[in-house]
């Protein structure tokens, strides 16, 4: 059984190490949590698409981080039986999602869509921000990869932040035709 206590240091490690692998490689991340592509038109570039099993990813990520672990115990069952670390990898992956979560919803659904820089505009938002760090220093990097990933990030809503939908509806039926409405809807009989 691996322990992921954030409490100590030497768990808390653990998932450093983690993260850090995502950042490092973020071609094959995008790849384990799912590419979506409207994000790679939006970024700018080609679907990640996995070519190997997740497995091998969740491998990948184990590899950093059990090959440098406080523990030489662990270190030692990590180079005998690597494959039995694959299911910690995942399992903290769902807990670290469960938590994000769990922050997101302090935020709201519009609040878990912003990036970390825009919610440190608002002097609210940005307290709210500074107590979710203070409590699961992660969230920020996991919100880097997820915060677009509605498989991830099941608090924002897929709305823009901004987005006026009244004003679009308007604009779509009835400028479209040359009118504009001032009132209710009218109604029409049959």
């Amino acid at each position: 059984q691996i322990r992921w206590d954030d409490k100590d240091p030497n768990m808390r490690a653990r998932t450093a190490r983690l993260i850090g692998w995502c950042k490092t490689y973020p071609d094959t991340r995008i790849k384990l949590f799912s590419d979506s592509h409207q994000q790679a038109v939006n970024e700018g570039r080609r679907r990640q698409q996995m070519i190997a099993q997740k497995e091998v990813y969740l491998q990948q990520a184990a590899a950093a981080v059990f090959t440098h672990d406080h523990d030489m115990h662990i270190r030692q069952l990590y180079a005998q039986y690597p494959s039995v670390f694959i299911k910690p990898i995942k399992n903290r992956f769902q807990s670290l999602r469960k938590n994000y979560n769990e922050a997101n919803k302090t935020l709201g659904s519009t609040g878990a869509g912003l990036t970390a820089a825009e919610l440190r505009e608002n002097p609210e938002q940005k307290k709210l921000l500074d107590k979710i760090t203070e409590t699961f220093p992660w969230w920020e990097d996991l919100h880097g990869f997820w915060r677009n990933n509605p498989s991830y990030n099941t608090v924002f809503s897929t709305a823009d932040p901004g987005q006026d939908f009244a004003a679009e509806a308007q604009q779509y039926f009835f400028e479209e035709k040359g009118t504009t409405a001032t009132g209710p809807l009218p109604f029409s009989g049959d």
